[in-house]
């Protein structure tokens, strides 16, 4: 397979702020694309973990043999038999472990052809590690998930590298949604980024002042490793993933700093 389309098909997409952001990354009182959460969506709230974004990308063949390749966010790092090598971040080495644990207890099984399971790797030596770790101990913490079958990734593999990169921007990475990304971490024992509460559209803020209060209750890290220290945000989608967005404390003390 060519291994940069399979790098374009699979980089996560970029979350949209809550406010906009306007002038020298200043939020502004008006809703990222004009729009909240619908009354009665269930709304999702997750920590926001502050590390590497990285993925695990399982890919099976036809006699149900099943490779694999760990990136970060933009490039590929590690091919299963140190086909790529490249020391990032020790997100590659770190999660070798996880990706053959997960072949060799759960895969292969399913209808799929490629599954790509995405995670912050935090603490270590990213930046925000003392918020997690004294030791400098790595963790890692899922948060999403897709699968194609054989047909659809086959046709998107076909297509140029330009138009894979379209495909992913317009948002037709069919990620997994609630209930099925819960049953898929339970079902690896992996560990998932922690749910804070379940709220309904029509209860969850929509000025800058009263999502910044909202915000605050959130303050600590539930994942620390040997440490608590503060939680970059959180992030908050609906139950199809449909719309997901990311609140930052840096975004909300910027503005309301004295």
């Amino acid at each position: 397979m060519d291994l940069k389309k399979i790098n374009s098909l699979t980089k996560y997409p970029s979350i949209l702020t809550y406010h906009q952001l306007g002038e020298r990354g200043r939020l502004n009182d008006v809703l990222t694309e004009s729009r909240g959460f619908a009354e009665l969506d269930d709304v999702f709230v997750y920590e926001k973990v502050d590390g590497e974004n990285s993925r695990i990308i399982l890919l099976k063949n036809d006699d149900n043999e099943v490779d694999y390749l760990i990136g970060s966010r933009e490039e590929l790092l590690y091919a299963k038999g140190d086909r790529i090598g490249n020391p990032y971040g020790n997100i590659a080495e770190f999660l070798k472990p996880l990706a053959e644990k997960v072949i060799a207890d759960i895969f292969p099984k399913g209808d799929w052809a490629l599954t790509v399971i995405y995670q912050e790797s935090y603490g270590g030596k990213t930046k925000a590690s003392k918020n997690y770790s004294e030791r400098k101990t790595q963790g890692y913490r899922v948060f999403d998930v897709f699968s194609l079958d054989k047909d659809e990734l086959y046709r998107l593999l076909e297509l140029s590298q330009e138009k894979i990169a379209v495909w992913r921007d317009h948002g037709n990475q069919p990620f997994y949604d609630e209930i099925e990304k819960k049953k898929f971490i339970e079902s690896m024992d992996l560990q998932s980024a922690p749910l804070l509460e379940t709220i309904k559209g029509s209860d969850f803020p929509t000025s800058l002042e009263s999502t910044y209060s909202y915000l605050k209750r959130f303050e600590n890290t539930q994942v620390g490793i040997d440490s608590t220290g503060k939680s970059e945000g959180i992030i908050v989608r609906t139950t199809d993933r449909k719309q997901i967005r990311k609140i930052r404390f840096e975004d909300y003390e910027r503005l309301f700093r004295k």
